[in-house]
């Protein structure tokens, strides 16, 4: 037995990392890796075991562990994502990760992985904010630490691993059986630096393209973080915000900056990082429950963002939201659906090149369009499609491309995910965000559509948004690409290059 996280998800180069651990092995070998095209080594030895009983309260408020491995980083280490393994003398292996941020901007492009994801579906001590032991899926903890350990399959998986949408139409999701079987946390679908970020890593790689890392913390924890970058890059399943995280990424678009969301679900939930950043508050459908209701400052409270009494819906930020989004190829929500975009608008800047034409699919070999995918209140006009701005999307939102994907109802959730007494999906984003559950309002979020496009901010601050959990799994399709290239090449140039492009 290994289990291993670091005291902080981020540290700057000079500083001292540290990690804390539980074994039952007497000494451990450790290898600490930058991840990328292929891993390379940074520091290896030796350190002592020791085991540690697992508090009661961990899943609030960590373990609390003794310090067992310290490395000084060198103060020239480049940014980036680094896996610490330990290893017994068995052969037995635990692993857990942190970020080194740069001191100054070695890069254009500032990537800020989901990490509040990975920390609300993290299930070590019996219980995340979608489960518990004492409440099950109807409850789930309404506070998590960050100072636990990551369930297997958070951080490294097999090629082989499968994906949590289908990739082929009408068949049913079987990574759960599949994670089963390999001995992996089921919650690995949906929340990993495997299933996205060491993908994206690979690609970037790849390409050539090199960028800073920061976890989801460091934009409230440093305020100036975005300073000197000229794109905020967001990836996979970024479903966790803070109030202060969206300031700080707003106020760069605001300023003239760019920010690019190859993920989807983002920004669904709002969260409050607490205790330095070690706890993270989500009281979600519990909402009620928040203390902070009663206070001046109700509108932090962690319902989503879309409700009603915060009144900051997250299209304003990425120009989609999940509410008007949902999931497909996954439970019962479009699941023989094509997969891929439908293109209506083939001359937008970020479709150069790809060769695709109006009404094309974009990404279906690969089912880009899978898992969970946001969307926008949309009009036809001359057959073209709009946004309304009826639910926050700016009115010069440039749609590229739409694909149709649903939010769960009773019918469609999958089997177990909606007790008696809980409400669907739907309902529970009609009631929070429509108000209340007329058949009206039900019907207003009921079919939803994923949809790629981008705005520009008054200042000249440019957003893309490809509006899907899943694009990273596409990036072998020369096209999906080609876009992503697209983007990071004009988004991460001066503004004066992008008046000529």
């Amino acid at each position: 037995m290994i289990e291993v996280y670091s005291r902080r998800q981020s540290y700057a180069p000079g500083q001292t990392a540290e990690l804390c651990f539980s074994t039952d092995a007497p000494t451990l070998r450790y290898y600490l890796d930058r991840a990328g095209r292929s891993s390379q080594r940074v520091a290896e030895g030796d350190c002592a075991g020791a085991f540690h009983e697992i508090p009661k309260d961990v899943v609030a408020n960590g373990c609390g562990w003794p310090v067992g491995l310290s490395i000084a980083l060198p103060k020239d280490l480049k940014s980036g994502f680094y896996i610490l393994t330990l290893q017994s003398a068995s052969g037995e292996t635990g692993e857990t990760f942190f970020v080194v941020r740069a001191p100054q901007p070695s890069s254009a492009i500032l990537w800020v992985l989901e990490t509040n994801t990975w920390n609300a579906y993290n299930t070590f001590g019996g219980a995340s904010t979608y489960v518990s032991d004492e409440l099950g899926y109807l409850g789930g903890a309404p506070i998590v630490s960050f100072e636990r350990p990551l369930p297997k399959g958070f951080i490294s998986l097999p090629e082989t691993a499968h994906r949590f949408a289908t990739s082929a139409a009408g068949t049913a999701s079987d990574f759960v059986a599949w994670a089963q079987r390999h001995h992996i946390s089921k919650f690995a679908g949906s929340a990993s630096w495997a299933q996205w970020g060491g993908k994206f890593a690979k690609w970037l790689a790849r390409e050539g393209i090199e960028v800073d890392y920061a976890v989801n913390g460091d934009l409230q924890e440093f305020p100036d973080l975005a300073s000197g970058y000229r794109l905020i890059l967001s990836t996979g399943h970024d479903e966790y915000w803070s109030w202060e995280m969206r300031d700080t990424v707003e106020a760069h678009v605001a300023n003239g900056g760019n920010a690019a969301f190859f993920s989807g679900n983002t920004a669904f939930w709002q969260v409050r990082l607490e205790k330095e950043g070690r706890q993270m508050v989500a009281f979600k459908r519990k909402v009620a429950r928040d203390p902070i209701l009663h206070t001046a400052d109700k509108r932090r409270n962690t319902s989503i963002w879309s409700d009603r009494l915060t009144q900051r819906p997250e299209n304003t930020m990425t120009g989609v939201s999940f509410t008007r989004g949902g999931y497909a190829r996954f439970g019962g929500a479009t699941p023989a659906s094509a997969g891929g975009y439908t293109i209506y608008r083939p001359n937008h800047w970020a479709l150069a090149d790809t060769g695709l034409s109006y009404g094309d699919q974009l990404g279906a070999t690969h089912a880009i369009i899978g898992y969970e995918c946001d969307g926008c209140a949309l009009k036809l006009e001359k057959g073209l499609p709009f946004p309304t701005g009826e639910d926050g999307t700016p009115e010069n939102f440039e749609i590229a491309g739409i694909a149709p994907v649903a939010l769960f109802t009773r019918e469609t959730a999958p089997a177990g995910s909606c007790p008696d007494g809980m409400l669907s999906d739907l309902e529970f984003v009609a009631q929070q965000a429509g108000g209340n559950l007329e058949p009206e309002t039900l019907a207003t979020y009921a079919h939803g559509h994923a949809v790629m496009g981008s705005f520009t901010s008054p200042a000249g601050g440019i957003v893309f948004t490809a509006g899907t959990t899943d694009w990273i799994h596409g990036l072998e399709d020369p096209a999906v690409s080609r876009i992503t290239r697209n983007v990071l090449d004009r988004l991460a140039a001066p503004a004066a290059e992008r008046t000529t492009q």
